[in-house]
């Protein structure tokens, strides 16, 4: 399983992304992912040894 940090926490999922953001009932768009510092699609499968930070997207107008 692969860790994810988001919102201060750091959660285990297997999966893709898109996968483990919609099971949070959160929008997929407002975050970036990132894999030593490098943006990934939402669509990427993830590795056990990966570690993700989502990093909160903000827009305004």
């Amino acid at each position: 399983m692969a860790t994810i940090k988001i919102d201060g926490r750091d959660l285990k999922f297997s999966g893709t992304i898109i996968d483990f953001i919609l099971s949070l009932d959160m929008n997929p768009d407002s975050f970036l992912f990132l894999v030593d510092g490098i943006p990934i699609p939402s669509d990427t499968e993830l590795n056990d040894d990966s570690i993700v930070k989502a990093v909160r997207v903000a827009s305004g107008g």
